[in-house]
C-alpha cells in the first residue's frame, strides 16, 4: 500500500513538472496559486484511498487534455483552438468560427485548469469519488466490470435507475436498451478525438474515470419540462461532471478568483433528436466518435440576437422568442461534426441549440452507436443567472410539446444580469 501511495505522489509531482503553461497566462500566479474547496477535504482509509488515487490520476489526465487542446494553435488561430458558434446567419453566409481563447470565460476555465495541473497535491484536497451521492450512477455492465474503481464505488446502476426510478414506460425501455449498449457507445475503434488533443481521453484510454465519475440521465424522470422533449430523447441520453459543482473536483475558488468552470463528457444515441434549448450560461462540445455516414452528427446553434429570433413578450427576467424552424433554406442552419470537420462548438450564453443525431441508415445496429463528447460549460459561477437551468423550447402551435423541425418554436431566453 505504502509504494502504491508513493507511486501515485510521484506520478502527481512529475505530471505537475511536465506541464506546459502557454504564454498568455501567468506562470508564477499559477505555480503558486491557491485552493478554497466547496466542500471539506474527504478522508479515505489507506484500504479505499488507492482507487481514489486512480480516479484522481485519470481526473488530471483528462483535463489536461482539455486544456491543451482549447489553448493550442490550430492554424487559425494563436494559443487557441477554432470554434463554430453559429450554423448560420439571417443573409445565410454560413458558419460563424472565431478562435475560442477569445472569450474570457474561456480564458479563465483553462487557467483554472493549469492551476490545478501545476498543483495537484493543493488540488486533490478539493477531489472525492462522490460515493455518498445518491443521484449519479454507473452505467454499469461491461464498462464498471472492467473497472476496479466504478465495482469499489458500487453506485447505483442504469438498470437499477431506469426500473426504479422512470415511471413513462416508453423512456423505461428506450433507457434499458441504452444501458445495455453503454460500453459499446463509449468504446471502439470509431472513437477519435480531434487533433487538438494530445492524447486519448476516451474510455478507451481513461477506462475507470468514464466508468466511475458519476453519470446523471438528467431527462429520464417525470418534470414539467420533460413535456417538451421527446421520449426516446429522454431515454438515450446522460452527461458526467468531472471538475465543477456538481462533480469530481469540487473547487469554490482558485486565489482569490471564483471558479465557473464545469468539465465532463456527454453521451447520446444515433438516431436521437435533443431538441431546442437554451440556457443562461455558455456550453462547449468536442466531438469524439467518427461518423459512419455525412449527415449522422449535426448541430444548429443561432444567437440571442439573430434577426430570425423574434421577441414575442417580455417580463424583467425573461424574453420569450419565436424562431421559424420552417422557414426556407432551414436545412442550411444544421451543420455537420465530426472529430475532422467542425469539431469544436462554443454555444454563447442563450444561444438556442438543437442536436440531430441520425444513423438509422449509417448503422446495422444504431442502438449500439452514439454521440460521444467532451463537454463543458464556463460560467457556473454566476447565480444571477440560474446556471444550471436547461430550458426547453415548445412548439409556438401546440404548447409543452416538443418542437419539431419544419414549426414554428417559442424558447424563454434568460434576460441576462451583470
Amino acid at each position: 500500500m505504502k509504494k502504491a501511495l508513493l507511486f501515485a505522489s510521484l506520478f502527481a509531482a512529475n505530471n505537475a513538472m511536465a506541464i506546459e503553461i502557454p504564454d498568455f497566462l501567468d506562470k508564477k500566479e499559477i505555480e503558486n496559486a491557491t485552493f478554497k474547496c466547496l466542500t471539506e477535504e474527504q478522508k479515505y482509509s489507506a484500504a479505499d484511498q488507492k482507487y481514489v488515487d486512480i480516479l484522481w490520476q485519470e481526473t488530471l489526465k483528462y483535463l489536461e487534455g482539455y486544456a491543451v487542446a482549447l489553448s493550442t494553435s490550430d492554424g487559425n488561430c494563436r494559443n487557441s483552438d477554432l470554434t463554430m458558434y453559429q450554423t448560420n446567419t439571417h443573409d445565410l453566409k454560413g458558419p460563424q468560427y472565431m478562435c475560442i481563447m477569445d472569450r474570457r470565460d474561456m480564458k479563465l476555465m483553462v487557467k483554472h485548469i493549469y492551476s490545478v495541473l501545476a498543483n495537484p497535491d493543493e488540488a486533490k484536497q478539493c477531489f472525492g469519488a462522490r460515493e455518498d451521492v445518491n443521484w449519479i450512477y454507473s452505467p454499469g455492465g461491461e464498462l464498471e466490470a472492467k473497472s476496479p474503481v466504478a465495482k469499489w464505488l458500487n453506485r447505483t446502476t442504469f438498470e437499477e435507475f431506469f426500473e426504479k426510478n422512470v415511471t413513462n414506460e416508453e423512456v423505461k425501455k428506450y433507457g434499458r436498451e441504452y444501458t445495455k449498449n453503454f460500453y459499446k457507445m463509449v468504446t471502439g475503434d470509431d472513437i477519435k478525438l480531434p487533433d487538438a488533443f494530445p492524447f486519448d481521453v476516451s474510455a478507451n484510454s481513461l477506462p475507470n474515470l468514464w466508468a466511475s465519475v458519476g453519470w446523471f440521465p438528467m431527462y429520464a424522470e417525470e418534470s414539467e419540462r420533460n413535456k417538451r422533449n421527446f421520449e426516446k430523447t429522454r431515454g438515450n441520453y446522460a452527461y458526467a461532471e468531472v471538475f465543477g459543482h456538481w462533480g469530481l473536483l469540487r473547487i469554490d475558488e482558485i486565489s482569490g478568483e471564483k471558479v465557473g468552470a464545469e468539465v465532463g463528457m456527454v453521451t447520446q444515441r444515433v438516431d436521437s433528436f435533443y431538441p431546442y434549448h437554451n440556457h443562461a450560461i455558455s456550453e462547449i462540445y468536442y466531438t469524439m466518435r467518427e461518423p459512419a455516414c455525412t449527415d449522422e452528427f449535426k448541430n444548429f446553434a443561432v444567437r440571442e440576437d439573430s434577426p430570425l429570433v423574434k421577441t414575442i413578450s417580455e417580463t424583467d427576467t425573461v424574453r420569450e422568442v419565436e424562431f421559424d424552424a420552417g422557414m426556407a433554406n432551414e436545412e442550411w442552419f444544421w451543420a455537420n461534426t465530426s472529430p475532422e470537420k467542425d469539431d469544436l462548438a462554443y454555444f454563447h450564453q442563450n444561444t438556442i441549440h438543437a442536436f440531430q443525431y441520425n444513423g438509422a441508415e449509417c448503422h446495422a445496429k444504431p442502438e449500439e452507436k452514439a454521440i460521444v463528447t467532451v463537454w463543458a460549460r464556463s460560467n457556473a459561477n454566476d447565480k444571477r443567472n440560474d446556471y444550471g437551468t436547461t430550458l426547453l423550447c415548445e412548439s409556438a402551435d401546440r404548447p409543452n410539446t416538443p418542437a419539431m423541425r419544419g414549426e414554428k418554436i417559442r424558447c424563454d431566453l434568460t434576460k441576462l444580469k451583470y
